[in-house]
């Protein structure tokens, strides 16, 4: 992977957006295909970890270890800047107040 993460970002590999509507979801069980706008697509809340900057959550008096590579996480909608790799894998770098619960 060629980005790196510099202070209070994360960068996040999203949810499939489909896996996570259950509109979707439902329709694609009853053998119906629905596409997905880039509104919708960008409204996915959800996402796993891929790198943590090294000043994220230090302004809070957090510990920075609060959270690392590979936690599924919940953040706000809407957040963040889509970006890809030289892979051309897409990307959410987020800020770090914008992550809001980790999911164990």
């Amino acid at each position: 992977m060629a980005i790196k993460i510099l202070l209070h970002h994360i960068l996040v590999k999203l949810d499939d957006a489909t896996e996570a509507d259950d509109t979707y979801r439902r329709a694609k069980a009853s053998g119906i295909l629905l596409e997905l706008d880039k509104r919708e697509q960008a409204a996915v809340e959800y996402g796993t970890v891929v790198k943590v900057g090294p000043t994220a959550f230090a302004d809070y008096g957090r510990d920075p270890t609060i959270l690392k590579e590979g936690d599924r996480i919940s953040f706000a909608r809407y957040s963040g800047k889509s970006i890809r790799d030289s892979d051309n894998t897409e990307y959410l770098l987020l800020n770090d107040a914008d992550v809001l619960v980790v999911i164990e």
